[in-house]
């Protein structure tokens, strides 16, 4: 195993998906859809699906989409930056009707949810105000990583942390 390997844990897509197969298993779903328009000059030089796949890094994208009758469901997955999520929901909602890939379904209503582990009362109301279902919900192995958090300021980790630091600067590392 590399160092990098340990760098970035990818956890809010598995648990995106652990969510959505438990909740909405009978309904065909997409994972990390892009979300807005293709420049022009870029579907008439290259054609649509090239431009797409061209234009693809430059495009916002979404956790999850859920297609139920008459509706897409826009999931986005925060367990520590709620506020993140909650700010971009009504972005990427807005962006539905000009995504090429979802043309199709340009008459389904759509709708939000912001799924998190817990949320604060002010993320709630500001959610019911923008139109946005806030789910509270996480497996346990989500729950452990969003209480690793809590540990952080406590005396022990804080000491923990000083005793690593002194010990690399002894060894000169600093």
């Amino acid at each position: 195993m590399t160092v990098f390997t340990k760098l970035r844990r990818e956890i809010e897509p598995k648990w995106v998906s652990e969510y959505v197969a438990k909740f909405y298993p009978d309904f065909p779903v997409r994972f990390r859809v892009p979300l807005g328009a293709v420049p022009k000059e870029l579907e008439k030089e290259h054609g649509l699906w090239k431009a797409i796949r061209t234009w693809r890094p430059w495009r916002p994208e979404v956790d999850a989409i859920v297609i139920r009758p008459g509706e897409l469901t826009l999931i986005e997955g925060k367990i520590f930056k709620t506020m993140d999520g909650l700010s971009k929901l009504p972005v990427y909602a807005s962006l539905v009707p000009e995504t090429p890939e979802l043309e199709s379904y340009r008459s389904y209503k759509v709708a939000m949810q912001l799924l998190c582990v817990h949320a604060l009362d002010w993320i709630k109301q500001a959610a019911k105000k923008s139109g946005i279902e806030v789910v509270e919900w996480a497996p346990t192995w989500v729950e452990e990583i969003w209480l690793e958090r809590d540990k952080y300021w406590t005396p022990e980790a804080v000491s923990l942390r000083e005793r690593r630091k002194e010990v690399l600067r002894r060894l000169g590392f600093e």
